[in-house]
């Protein structure tokens, strides 16, 4: 029976269709062998280059799908900046070529030059370094680009743009405008405008190669004291560079009383100190001498001059991306098995120094700010930002006055210091919208820790509050008095000026954290993301509206009365009595700045649930 069954069943087919198996399961036959199609390699650096694209059309489409107030914002802020410089560039390209003679074509333009890509390559070399340590060895992104079978070299390069193209944008908004002025100052030819963008994007390449690799090297062979390690060279490349810019000044500047004919002697003295930036080995005197010979119109000179550039530069950047093949994995999985780990723990001396200056505050706050102050020094994409523009603003202050040959006429030192105030009042609102606010969302899923503490959730928001506050106090009113100090103020503004700036200081963190309660992201873990979106765009331009109404009301009555009355004159009548009454409305702003967004910030974290 059974084998007629199977010789039926073979005769008259399967009643059901059958399902085969996909052709590459199917084992050949020797009738019917089964071809495979050959397997096409995948093109790495196209792959990410698409990556790149969507990453950036992403970014954008959020940005502007979320709100459009702070990319309109960005771009007025840009545009006033940009007009703002190509303005005070070109008259004083103007002004060296009319009236004091100087050839555009010269030997102190082309140093000027020269000293402003070496500035920028300085400043490339460490912002690099540091942008690409937060992103190749600490980011979520990384460490899933090398789960994938993709080569190491291919992940280095696509966070080598990224970083370098992040912490080079500063420069084109701020060194484009100048070489624009100086075009148009020297009457260049058309093409010298078109030689921009070439000679800008090849140069970067040096120092953002050199800061990649120095990175690498750090990682590799010294994890366990890199920190250390960056700390000490900043600190002796800042105290090397006061000294050099302290005792140029000193030997450049004419004394008070002395003749202008000294003049030619202290200029002759400045272009010897400088004179290293003049060096045929120096890759900011290619780009300057390539720039010069393009507003002369010597096509071939300045075809020559960016041809070193760009060959130099890429040379350096495929020496970069060779290390990178042999050391980035390397240094990634030191840091991710424990290359990082210390042997002793408990925090570090700069914590217990923090923890001993609060005796005032509550204990729990004071751990609180004591976490807040640890979780801010470990992450050098934060500190580092701040550091760098701290000690650009010292290097200005402590030798604004000594760039002047003679005294400084009253106006000048007057509007001076109230610039100086505005900028100190823009690092301030920086500082606050861009660490300060992200705080509380950054907590995460991890949040529920915290309401588990012995403390009421008011003591949460009153601590990042206390923690905001005393680095904004020692940072900006540092910055202020050196300023006014430096300018020789009278007392009485330098007395309402630190005033204003500890209102702003206060006002803006309560501002920061109150809107960062009441607006909190605990899904996102990337601050600037944080920083970007609605909450983060409402807190900038609160920000700024509160910065514009305490600068008007507690500063721009001194400064208004003193531009048209020295101190030497006396106080006009109206004078006391507007500033007073200026001051005591700023004071009630800035109150109204910390308590309003604070209470409704811990209303708001009353009534969440974890």
């Amino acid at each position: 029976m059974n084998e007629r069954a199977e010789t039926n069943l073979e005769a008259e087919g399967p009643p059901h269709p059958v399902t085969l198996s996909p052709p590459h399961l199917v084992a050949p036959s020797p009738c019917h062998p089964v071809t495979l199609s050959p397997r096409v390699p995948v093109n790495q650096a196209l792959l990410f280059h698409r990556l790149r694209l969507r990453v950036q059309s992403n970014s954008w489409r959020l940005m502007f799908g979320q709100s459009s107030v702070r990319p309109a914002t960005v771009l007025v802020c840009s545009v006033i900046v940009w007009a703002f410089v190509f303005s005070v560039s070109f008259l004083g390209f103007r002004t060296l070529k009319d009236v004091l003679l100087v050839p555009i074509d010269g030997q102190i333009v082309g140093l000027l030059i020269a000293l402003l890509f070496l500035a920028l390559g300085v400043l490339l070399v460490f912002s690099t370094g540091l942008i690409l340590y937060g992103s190749l060895f600490t980011a979520p992104e990384t460490a899933f680009l090398l789960s994938k079978p993709v080569a190491a070299d291919h992940v280095f390069a696509y966070k080598f743009h990224g970083a370098v193209g992040f912490s080079s944008w500063a420069f084109l908004l701020l060194g484009g405008p100048i070489l624009i002025a100086y075009g148009l100052a020297c009457e260049g030819p058309w093409y010298f405008y078109l030689f921009l963008p070439p000679f800008f994007l090849g140069y970067v390449l040096l120092p953002g190669s050199l800061g990649a690799l120095l990175c690498l090297l750090l990682v590799n062979f010294v994890p366990r004291r890199r920190k250390e390690v960056v700390g000490v060279v900043l600190a002796a490349l800042v105290a090397l560079a006061g000294l050099w810019v302290y005792r140029l000044i000193q030997e450049a500047r004419p004394g008070r009383n002395q003749a202008l004919e000294a003049m030619a002697e202290a200029a002759n003295t400045l272009l010897n100190r400088f004179s290293f930036a003049r060096s045929a080995w120096m890759p900011s005197r290619w780009v300057a001498q390539g720039l010069q010979a393009a507003g002369q119109g010597e096509l071939g000179k300045t075809c020559y001059y960016l041809a070193l550039v760009w060959s130099n530069g890429l040379l350096l950047y495929l020496l970069t991306t060779f290390a990178a093949r042999k050391l980035y994995r390397r240094g990634f999985n030191r840091l991710t098995t424990g290359g990082d780990l210390r042997r002793r723990y408990g925090g570090l001396w700069m914590d217990r120094l923090l923890d001993t200056c609060l005796p005032f505050v509550h204990h729990g706050t004071r751990l609180l700010i004591v976490k807040d102050f640890r979780t801010f020094r470990r992450d050098p994409q934060q500190w580092a930002q701040v550091v760098l523009f701290s000690g650009l603003l010292v290097l200005y202050f402590t030798n604004i006055r000594r760039l002047f040959i003679t005294d400084i006429e009253w106006p000048y030192q007057n509007g001076i210091s109230a610039l100086n105030l505005c900028a100190i009042a823009l690092l301030l609102c920086t500082y606050t919208g861009r660490f300060i606010y992200p705080l509380l969302s950054l907590e995460g899923r991890k949040f529920w820790i915290l309401g588990l503490l012995p403390l009421q959730r008011d003591q949460l928001l009153w601590g990042k509050f206390a923690f905001s506050t005393t680095g904004g106090l020692l940072i900006a009113e540092s910055l202020m008095l050196i300023s006014d100090l430096m300018l020789e103020m009278p007392w009485d503004a330098i007395v309402l000026h630190l005033l204003t700036v500890a209102v702003l200081a206060a006002g803006l963190s309560g501002l920061s954290v109150g809107l960062g309660a009441c607006m909190p992201n605990f899904r996102e873990t990337d601050p600037s993301k944080i920083a970007v979106g609605f909450g983060g765009t409402l807190n900038l331009v609160a920000g700024l509206l509160f910065l514009l109404v305490v600068l008007g009301l507690m500063a721009g009555p001194w400064h208004g009365f003193r531009a048209m009355h020295k101190p030497e004159d006396g106080a006009p009548p109206l004078m006391l009595p507007m500033v007073l009454l200026g001051a005591a409305a700023g004071l009630v702003v800035g109150a109204a700045g910390v308590l309003l967004p604070l209470r409704a910030g811990a209303e708001a974290l009353r009534k969440m649930e974890f």
